[in-house]
């Protein structure tokens, strides 16, 4: 197969040739996962969470931390406090797609980062895990003055669906920020709360044709038949791609079109 010869890995770790040991975890993975590539996953995961500092290789070092899984969560969990910011944010990212518990707290911690792209990582992460402890820490993302890190503290209310996080999902509702409306009105969608129909009726309303168009995608996927006659109406909304959403949400309600037909079947 077109892949690295085994013996130069060796080489590479020596030399600290990072892209070339980034191309050998591929020639791994053909082969099975450390089974001949001469890459062992605790030794060598501070070599690629160095590389995260490069521009050029962040990408793909991170997805390379992320093929080790488990085995690179302990140093990845050290490299948190590392001083270059980029780190701290790759390596959060990188913990949340190997979705181990252990890092959940040391992520929690990492909402307090005084730079918002790592507090937005770490909320990212901390949604794809899906600890139940993140729900506190993150409904007090939805108070932070940066909008990105509200819009992504929303986000991972919505993978974790806890009862209390859908609360302060729908009064995000009210956010100053229409992106972190739609993203409050998305994640309202995903909890399958029947608690959000009426917000997310209401989010029908909303001033912004952004908004609205995601409320509509959110009642359908809701599947409560509450929503049929308010999205009826959205049928005659002034945008239209909230029409086309609202007629997309009543088809998987299981609406019969028609003129005067506004309830959804049983």
């Amino acid at each position: 197969m077109g892949g690295l010869e085994v013996p130069a890995v060796e080489e590479m770790k020596a030399e600290e040739d990072l892209p070339g040991l980034i191309r050998a975890m591929g020639y791994q993975e053909n082969v099975g996962r450390h089974a001949a590539s001469g890459i062992s996953a605790e030794s060598d995961t501070e070599l690629f969470i160095a590389a995260i500092e490069d521009d050029l290789m962040r990408a793909a070092a991170r997805l390379t931390l992320v093929e080790i899984g488990p085995p690179a969560v302990e140093g990845l969990i050290a490299a948190l406090k590392d001083d270059n910011w980029q780190v701290r944010e790759g390596v959060a990212l990188a913990l949340g797609q190997i979705g181990d518990a252990r890092a959940a707290a040391p992520l929690i911690r990492l909402l307090q980062d005084r730079v918002s792209d790592v507090r937005c990582s770490a909320a990212a992460a901390l949604g794809e895990i899906g600890d139940p402890q993140a729900v506190e820490p993150l409904i007090g993302g939805l108070e932070h003055w940066h909008w990105e890190v509200r819009l992504a503290a929303a986000w991972a209310l919505g993978q974790i669906a806890d009862p209390q996080g859908v609360e302060r999902l729908i009064a995000t509702l009210n956010d100053e920020n229409l992106f972190v409306r739609g993203r409050a009105v998305e994640a309202l969608g995903e909890t399958r709360d029947p608690r959000a129909v009426e917000p997310l009726i209401a989010a029908l309303e909303d001033r912004e044709s952004y908004v609205r168009r995601r409320a509509a995608g959110a009642l359908g996927e809701m599947g409560d038949q509450r929503a049929c006659p308010p999205l009826v109406a959205a049928l005659e909304d002034e945008d239209a791609e909230v029409r086309e959403a609202a007629a997309e949400a009543l088809e998987s309600l299981r609406w019969p079109s028609g003129p005067d037909q506004a309830q959804c079947p049983a």
